[in-house]
């Protein structure tokens, strides 16, 4: 996932939505992720596919709160 983003102040390639501050569920398979560039610090909002890695933990958060995508599996 690292280097697919880069980050619009130092351009550096090390942004990776695995280490986000937020997410917000868009879809399924897609959040609006915003995190911190490791190079420089700043905060880095972007929309991508949610990680493999993340799905369960987006399925749990959405059964925990009643959000629709966690219902009924």
């Amino acid at each position: 996932m690292k280097g697919q983003l880069q980050c619009p102040k130092c351009a550096s390639r090390e942004l990776d939505p695995r280490d986000f501050e937020s997410m917000i569920v868009i879809a399924r398979d897609c959040a609006m992720f915003t995190m911190r560039c490791p190079s420089c610090g700043t905060r880095v909002s972007s929309l991508q596919p949610i990680p493999a890695e993340l799905h369960q933990l987006v399925l749990d958060a959405a059964r925990s709160v009643g959000a629709g995508m966690g219902m009924g599996r």
